[in-house]
């Protein structure tokens, strides 16, 4: 059995009863935790299928609340959402959703050991940038929205109307590159079909490659 047949009948046993206190449903609740990593990880090295990953991780989030609740799962959950989280783009509102997460496990980590982690400081910084720029696109306010890194992107990219429609505009653009061989030199295909399929949408999104016109992308 694949991975991702066992993530869809695990998924189907778990969904179809409430949610259980009992050392063998948490196992189960872990083990669908892991599958959504492991092949949300899968989907991210072949560079495909990013809608089926921004399921998993609401899947993902459902059962990790449900294991905070139990004090000997915050070790595993500290180390599972910090790798669900690097699966995660384009969703900035599902990304506050797991970083607040992490960061409850990671205070209640710190109440239990009595010991202060430096890694919450980072959290908590990561969660209020996350927070600010969604703050103002909501408002409408774009030209505040700040960046990340050293390169530019779209502040569209931080709409609530962005994160409605990316997966489905995805979906279509990765359908009309269907033979195209994934790998260095893919996001100048991928550009312009994601650019037309968000235009469907009644979005006008800039690419990387447009945002920062002097840098060379492989």
């Amino acid at each position: 059995m694949s991975a991702k047949e066992k993530y869809t009948e695990l998924l189907a046993e778990c969904s179809s009863k409430p949610l259980s206190s009992y050392g063998e449903d948490l196992d189960k609740y872990c083990e669908l935790c892991n599958l959504c990593i492991s092949l949300s990880k899968e989907n991210l090295q072949e560079m495909d299928r990013p809608w089926e990953t921004t399921e998993m991780a609401r899947v993902f989030l459902h059962y990790a609340k449900w294991l905070s609740e139990f004090a000997h799962k915050l070790n595993y959950l500290y180390s599972a959402i910090s790798e669900m989280l690097d699966c995660i783009f384009d969703h900035p509102r599902l990304k506050v959703k797991l970083l607040n997460l992490l960061l409850g496990v990671l205070r209640d980590i710190e109440a239990q050991t009595m010991h202060d982690l430096s890694i919450t400081e980072d959290v908590e910084k990561e969660l209020r940038f996350y927070q600010r720029n969604i703050e103002f696109a909501d408002q409408g306010r774009l030209d505040q929205i700040r960046e990340s890194g050293h390169l530019k992107s779209d502040p569209v990219e931080w709409t609530a109307r962005w994160e409605e429609v990316i997966d489905e505009a995805d979906r279509i653009a990765y359908s009309n590159l269907a033979d195209m061989p994934r790998g260095m030199g893919f996001c100048h295909a991928f550009w312009p079909e994601r650019t037309a399929a968000l235009a469907q949408f009644g979005i006008e999104w800039k690419s990387p490659r447009r945002m920062n016109p002097r840098v060379l992308f492989d």
